[in-house]
């Protein structure tokens, strides 16, 4: 057994003494001098406050000192706690001293050497505090206006806003590490690494501890983490040994994230997340991981009416594709489009996602401007005499999802093409050029892409 560990346990007892003692003295003189005629007697019981303020200072930093040897506490704050800790007794005795009439100075002095107690006391049990707690303690729980004033990044800390598109949702950033700073930071953290274990970094949780690596990628149950905060409640090896555990939610993440490799900067997508995780982080997260089409996810700005009345002179039917977004739906309401038509589109390059040319007339030389349409992604050809050459002006088209070109003259020279538009999901090439030989070559080189060529899912949206 450890006897001096055992009596550093006792710190946090103790030290409440000397903080009742010079807190009492404070109130005390500062009646006595706000009130001089009602409070005039109480320079001895002062005194006396300081005094046992200062023995109970003492017997703080002694036992401090004997806590303070078990380590995994951060060094610098530590020694500042250590030393402002032996000043505040020192100061104590000396403002008894001073208080007591045995060192003559002028009667204010003694006050000012009771503030600058409190003062001390203040600081002293706020390192005390990150020490046990963590750096952010004071901060975690307070209004967001506070944290603001303050210049804090508690917001954060046991929490961090979690992007909604599953893209931008790095595993450990946004949902490990937030759980483990909230539940197991204030022992294992940046000012106390108790069994020198850091949880609340990649560094920390690489490096590992006293019993080894806290993570085994791809083994979570041979993970000293995973294990230690699975375990009954009632075992003394359970972490986190005070506060609220981890949550199911949080354990099943956790699980997961190791199973899955332990990947410090891996996205959602970057990994298979199964049927249970993703039915967790839409309920308690708010992260639906069901796929999205690009026009939800981005915005653009609203299109002026002056330009829609071009786009409505030019023969074009121009809708709002859904309301919460500025995006438009676009068809021709003309038997044939010329290219001047064509190109008043460029007014709205940003706005227009969906377009429809089909039985139109567009030939090569109207693709020009379709192609700079930068959101496009849903866009049907179909019925046009459109060749390899008109579609080759599309491949800038890196959001495009949906393509119809049935009934159009593309031959296998646009398989191309078709590599590079990354986005591309569907892709109707019935009655086009394009030969089974070729065809087979496109779905071997786009396994994603939806091809269709005959009767089969010719259903076109």
């Amino acid at each position: 057994m450890n006897f001096e560990l055992f009596l550093g346990r006792f710190h946090p007892l103790v030290v409440h003494l000397p903080i009742g003692f010079l807190l009492l003295a404070a109130i005390m003189e500062g009646l006595s001098r706000l009130f001089k005629e009602k409070f005039s007697g109480l320079d001895l019981a002062i005194s006396i406050s300081i005094l046992c303020g200062g023995f109970g200072a003492v017997g703080s930093a002694v036992i401090g000192y004997l806590l303070a040897g078990g380590g995994g506490y951060d060094e610098q704050t530590l020694f500042w706690h250590k030393w402002l800790g032996i000043g505040l007794g020192i100061l104590a005795f000396f403002g008894w001293a001073v208080k007591a009439g045995y060192v003559k100075m002028p009667r204010q002095s003694a006050s000012i050497i009771i503030g600058l107690l409190v003062l001390l006391v203040s600081v002293t049990g706020h390192l005390g505090g990150n020490l046990t707690h963590g750096s952010d303690y004071l901060l975690t729980y307070a209004p967001k206006f506070v944290k603001q004033l303050a210049g804090s990044g508690a917001e954060n800390a046991g929490g961090a806003d979690i992007p909604l598109h599953p893209d931008s949702v790095v595993v450990f950033q946004h949902l490990v590490q937030p759980a483990l700073v909230k539940k197991c930071g204030s022992c294992h953290g940046e000012t106390k690494s108790q069994g020198g274990l850091m949880v609340t970094s990649q560094e920390g949780l690489e490096k590992g501890g006293d019993d080894g690596p806290a993570v085994v990628a791809g083994k979570p149950h041979e993970s000293e983490l995973f294990m230690r905060v699975t375990l009954p409640q009632s075992s003394k090896k359970f972490m986190p040994p005070k506060g609220d555990p981890l949550t199911y939610s949080e354990l099943k993440i956790l699980e997961w994230w190791v199973a899955s490799g332990a990947s410090y900067h891996a996205t959602l997508t970057e990994n298979e997340v199964p049927a249970e995780i993703k039915s967790l982080l839409l309920r308690d997260y708010g992260v639906d991981t069901k796929p999205k089409p690009y026009y939800e996810m981005v915005q653009v700005p609203m299109l002026g009416n002056a330009e829609i009345q071009k786009l409505t002179e030019a023969g074009l039917m121009v809708e709002p594709l859904s309301s919460g977004h500025h995006f438009l739906q676009v068809k021709s309401g003309v038997k044939s489009v010329t290219r001047d038509q064509i190109d008043q589109l460029l007014v709205a390059s940003e706005q227009v996602t969906w377009l429809d040319l089909s039985d139109k007339m567009v030939g090569d030389e109207m693709l020009t401007s379709v192609g700079k349409l930068v959101n496009l992604t849903k866009l049907k050809l179909n019925n046009n005499p459109i060749t390899d050459n008109g579609l080759s002006k599309l491949k800038d088209l890196k959001h495009l999802e949906m393509l119809n070109l049935y009934g159009t003259d593309i031959s296998d020279e646009s398989i191309q093409t078709f590599k590079q538009m990354p986005a591309l999901r569907s892709l109707y090439l019935w009655q086009s050029k394009m030969t089974t030989e070729g065809i087979e070559n496109l779905r071997k080189a786009l396994p994603k892409v939806k091809i269709i060529v005959g009767f089969e899912n010719t259903a076109i949206s």
